[in-house]
């Protein structure tokens, strides 16, 4: 346990450094947003897009991630739908918001770290499949049921969905992975220069989003309906996981390294982009956002138990 804390403290320890450092207003209010979008925009990518130019051959199909994904987010986002309706009595247009938090997690600037950390650059691959899939899946499915829930049918879905299409079409995360699988597959090196400003590029990605991503939960209110902010949390931090935990090793037969990167991947707490869609439907906007900064806190718990319990179950944990 204690090599799991040693490698999960210094990743929330930059988170830490953020948030302190914007809390006590030692960096302008603007910095994490700032610092963010360079990330978001330039960083990231390039750590991605080498990633995905110069691993070897994947050890099974990425569809065969993406398909145990999807069926985890399918349950998972049935399951918090019913429970908004049935159980938390809100109304129908409250639960697209509340599904897309209980399965969209940091994934991006936590955890990529992360799971780099926890199962070295041989991850690399997963995770960058699993980004993409996060991308297009949740924002599709998300837009969908939130159209249906408001409009039923109509043609505003359609428009809707077809902004969605456009904007992940911009997307950088989303286009560093095709870009760089396309440049894999033409069997072209990266020249030497080229390359050696991709990796100081991606060097700098993973300190300078867990830093900002530190500053940005200073500006995350907590308030909101705590049975709502109950669901969330556990839905996301312990159910999620562990449904993806079981059906990668049990059901669609992952190796090792997927199944595991694919639980940790899970495990992350509720991404700013859950926020981000509940403003732009002003739907649960509180308790999505008291979400964010309360599991990224309780995350420091779940995310250590849950490497733990990986490594109890012999999975390649590198401690």
């Amino acid at each position: 346990m204690l090599a799991i804390i040693t490698l999960v403290a210094p990743v929330f320890g930059l988170i830490a450094i953020g948030w302190g450092a914007a809390r006590i207003r030692y960096v302008p209010e603007a910095a994490g947003p700032l610092l963010s979008e360079f990330a978001y925009k330039i960083l990231i990518p390039a750590l991605l897009f080498r990633a995905m130019a110069t691993m070897a051959p994947p050890a099974q199909s990425p569809w065969l991630l993406a398909g145990t994904y999807a069926t985890a987010v399918a349950l998972i986002w049935v399951t918090a739908t019913l429970a908004t309706l049935i159980l938390l009595r809100r109304p129908a247009a409250d639960a697209p918001a509340i599904a897309f938090a209980t399965t969209f997690g940091n994934g991006l600037m936590l955890g990529i770290p992360l799971i780099l950390s926890a199962f070295g650059p041989e991850a690399a691959t997963p995770v960058a499949i699993l980004v993409t899939c996060d991308t297009i899946m949740l924002w599709m499915l998300g837009t969908l049921h939130m159209e249906l829930a408001l409009r039923g049918f109509g043609g505003g879905s359609l428009a809707s969905t077809a902004r969605t299409v456009l904007d992940l079409v911009r997307n950088p995360i989303i286009a560093a992975v095709i870009i760089g699988t396309l440049w894999r597959w033409s069997g072209l090196a990266l020249p030497g220069i080229a390359d050696k400003l991709i990796v100081l590029l991606g060097g700098a990605a993973i300190p300078v989003s867990l830093t900002a991503l530190g500053m940005t939960l200073a500006r995350y209110e907590i308030k909101g309906q705590t049975p709502t902010l109950l669901l969330i949390t556990v839905l996301k931090l312990i159910a999620f996981p562990a449904v993806t935990l079981w059906l990668g090793m049990f059901v669609f037969g992952l190796t090792p390294l997927w199944a595991a990167a694919l639980a940790v991947f899970s495990s992350m707490p509720v991404g700013a982009n859950a926020f981000v869609f509940a403003a732009r439907y002003e739907r649960a906007v509180g308790s999505v956002s008291a979400a964010v900064a309360v599991s990224t806190i309780i995350a420091v718990l779940t995310v250590t138990a849950t490497l733990a319990i990986l490594q109890e179950m012999g999975l390649p944990v590198r401690v």
